[in-house]
This record gives structure tokens, sequence and C-alpha cells, in this order.
């Protein structure tokens, strides 16, 4: 029997839909292009630390454990999700690349490496930051340093004693800037085109994140007039560090941009002891020189792009129109086909899965009632 449900990725969302079907008693198969659970979280660098507390970025049914600490590491992560899979029994299949997902006349045809699937519903979370987006820089193609993106990076400590020329201040750009000063890098310069919103993860000791969604009952310029008062008290004033106050709130710019609050793990620190710069955006390159926007000129060793990603759907879903200009599902998608950790939030992504999760499976469990109603019906009639 074909599953009822096909659900593409098997990261925190692609999970936390699985256990969330299984509560409302509908079969799932996970697909996966990954060789295992969380490839995704398992490709990232190894400094990488969860920006949400422990309590409010585990999955329903199962809690991450105490030991993993208020700040979940990678691993402890990976190991969670893990866990979670087995614990739940669920139908992980991994090594599998779905290609296409089509319409069928009874349903979806997921087209993979490993054959095609036939389902009523196909749930698509293969992940928001799916795809590196690289800068398109005049000059860069004949470059003669390396320009890669963060997305390649394995350890900070990897870049120890090198001169990085780190493109980009948003969420992953904060974060890496304070793991490769503390790692011991020569010299670090921060390309910043638009100054980021950023706030402390903890204020004396205490963590901000699980104030967020309570801000949520305020209006927007209010929630933005309490971030930036927090940020604030929190760093003071950091134009003279040379890094200007953003023109936009938190709030307002993931509104209208889509890009989230970066939150400080160190970078404040180092910005104010001078053990990295900020720069203006760069220019062009030219031979081993980066020119940025005001004529000066840096010479790298290695060239650091902290330049976001793309959740790269277009060859899955592209030729149904159920993609915005961004590449992000626009509203209205055809009955049977859902998204899943798409929709950006300041209180986290992980916090939202089990939310989004919850939603999809209930109306997939409606629909599968309904069906069965009608058939019931014709059966009767038929009589």
């Amino acid at each position: 029997m074909p599953p009822p449900v096909v659900i593409v990725g098997a990261g925190s969302a692609g999970l936390a839909t699985a256990a969330m079907l299984r509560r409302n008693d509908v079969d799932a198969v996970i697909l996966e292009r990954g060789d295992s659970v969380a490839s995704s979280w398992r490709s990232r660098h190894e400094e990488l630390r969860l920006n949400t507390v422990r309590c409010m970025s585990d999955l329903p049914g199962l809690r991450i454990p105490r030991s993993a600490g208020r700040w979940v590491a990678r691993d402890d992560y990976v190991a969670y999700l893990h866990e979670f899979a087995r614990r739940l029994r669920l139908d992980v299949r991994t090594g599998v690349a779905v290609q296409r997902v089509d319409r069928f006349p009874a349903g979806w045809r997921v087209a993979t490496s490993a054959g095609d699937y036939e389902t009523d519903h196909v749930i698509i979370a293969s992940g928001h930051d799916r795809v590196p987006r690289l800068p398109g820089l005049p000059g860069q193609e004949q470059y003669a340093g390396p320009v890669v993106h963060v997305a390649e990076l394995r350890r900070a400590a990897d870049l120890e004693g090198l001169r990085v020329l780190l493109i980009g201040a948003g969420n992953s750009g904060v974060e890496i800037a304070g793991h490769l000063v503390d790692a011991g890098v020569d010299s670090l310069w921060v390309s910043v085109r638009t100054p980021p919103n950023i706030l402390p993860r903890e204020i004396a000791g205490l963590p901000l994140h699980p104030v967020t969604p309570w801000l949520r009952i305020l209006p927007e310029r209010l929630r933005d007039a309490a971030a930036r008062s927090v940020a604030r008290l929190a760093f003071g004033d950091l134009s003279r560090y040379g890094l200007s106050a953003p023109a936009l709130g938190p709030y307002a710019r993931m509104r209208t941009t889509g890009v989230t609050v970066a939150v400080d793990q160190g970078f404040v620190g180092h910005l104010k002891a001078g053990r990295l710069e900020i720069v203006p955006e760069i220019s062009r390159f030219e031979g081993q020189d980066v020119v940025l926007r005001d004529d000066r000129r840096v010479r790298p060793d290695l060239v650091l792009a902290a330049t976001g990603y793309r959740p790269g759907l277009e060859p899955l879903v592209g030729h149904l129109r159920v993609l915005n200009a961004e590449g992000l599902p626009a509203a209205g998608s055809p009955p049977g086909l859902w998204f899943i950790g798409y929709r950006t939030a300041i209180e986290g992504n992980l916090r939202q899965h089990p939310i989004e999760a919850r939603r999809i499976a209930r109306a997939i469990a409606r629909a599968r009632s309904r069906t069965r109603e009608r058939h019931l019906a014709g059966v009767e009639q038929g009589r």
C-alpha cells in the first residue's frame, strides 16, 4: 500500500510532523537525502549552539535531556533528533533524494533516487537554509584568494592564525565572528552593508528567549522599541566601534525582508575589545586585494561569506507555481501539498515547528476522515 503521507526531510520540522501525524493515527514515510536523521545539522560547524533555550527547542513527545544544558550544542541536538526518531519508531528512509513532486490523478507522485512514491499528501520539510547563497561581486571570479561560504566551515579552529574577511553581520555572521576570534584568527574584518539588530542571549544570567513569544501581543512598533531598549541596556552605543544603529527594528525588518535578529555569543565583547574590525561593504575584488566601498584595500587569507541561504525548492515544486519571487512557499498551495519550516520568527524556528506540525497533522487527519465518509456514503448508495 502506498503511504498516505510522504514527508521530504528528516530534520526537526519533518520529524515533528511525523510525530504529530502518528498522534492522529496517520502513517507517514520520511525521505531524507542524507545518510542519517539530522544530516543538515551534522554538516554545520562544530561550535554551533542553539540560540533558543532547551525547554523551548524540543519536539512533541520527548524532552531534550537536561544534561544538554540551557544552550544546546550541535552534537547534543543531533543526538536528540536521532533518539527522537528511534524512540517514536518513525519510518525514515535515508539516502533517498527527492527530485520532483507532481500532481497525480489520485493524489501526488514523488520522484526520488529510489523510485517513485504515490501518496495523498506531500509535506515539504527540506529546510529554509538548504542552499548556501554566495555573493556575486565584481572581480570575484578572477580573485586569487579563496571565497567560501560559512556552510563549508567545519571548525572555527581550522582558521587559527589566518587573516579573515567575513562578509555579512546577520545571525550566522555575528555568531561565527565570535567563534573565529575565540579560535585565534590573526585578524578579522567584518564587512557590513546593513547594520544588524543584535540582542543578547541573556541579561544578568536570565535568558531572553522565553519572553519573546509574549511580545506578540504588542504592536510591532512597541516590540521594536522594547528590543532596542534591551540592546542599548546590554551593549550601549556601538556606533563608536563602527556599527551604527539599524534603520529598522528587528520585527519590522523580519516582516519586510525575512531577516531575523542576530544573537550575541561574544561578538560585541570582541568588537569593543578591538579583536575584530567593522569595515564597509565590498566594492570589488582585484588580484589578491579586496577593495571596500571607501576604496580601502585589505588582503585576507580567506574571504568567508555569511551571506545567507535559500530554500532551493525550485527543482522540487517550482513547476507547480507554488513559490513566490523569493523562492518561498506562497499562500494557497493545492490540496495535499504542505510546507513546514519556512516561516522565520524572532522567537525561533524550532519553537514554530511543533506548532506548524500540529496544524498540518490535524488538517490531514480531517481530510482523510472526510474522504472515508464520502467513500462509505458511496458504498451505501451502491447497495
